[in-house]
């Protein structure tokens, strides 16, 4: 015959409890190594995130060259080409029509053949 099992513990006496909140750091005590400028920690989280795909709230670098809006019209099928091409990619739009018109010989610097122009950031 199995043993009758025991009766659980009653939630109120935890429930009556104080609860105290647990301590907040000190974040003021905590210092950045004087011998790390702050340049070289931004470029390392960007780096880091950029690998991982993770947003570090950091500012991306102001462009070096100035970038301006350009809109044309094509084919329903080539701008859904386009699309789907970019999306396996992982690119955009503006790379993709940078890099065919520099293949067609139009100069392109390669510092602006930027995959993700989010990522470089804008004006």
């Amino acid at each position: 015959m199995a043993a009758k099992p025991e009766a659980l513990p009653s939630v109120d006496d935890d429930l009556a409890l104080p609860v105290e909140p647990a301590p907040r750091p000190n974040l003021a005590a905590l210092r950045s190594s004087p011998d790390v400028p702050d340049e070289a920690i931004k470029a390392n989280s960007r780096a880091i995130g950029e690998r991982w795909g993770a947003s570090t709230r950091i500012p991306p670098p102001p462009p070096t060259t100035p970038l301006e809006s350009l809109r044309i019209d094509v084919p329903d099928y080539l701008a859904r080409e386009l699309r789907v091409k970019c999306a396996e990619m992982k690119v955009t739009n503006a790379y993709l029509v940078m890099k065919a018109l520099a293949k067609d010989g139009f100069h392109v610097d390669e510092k602006d053949m930027v995959p993700d122009r989010y990522r470089r950031g804008k004006r």
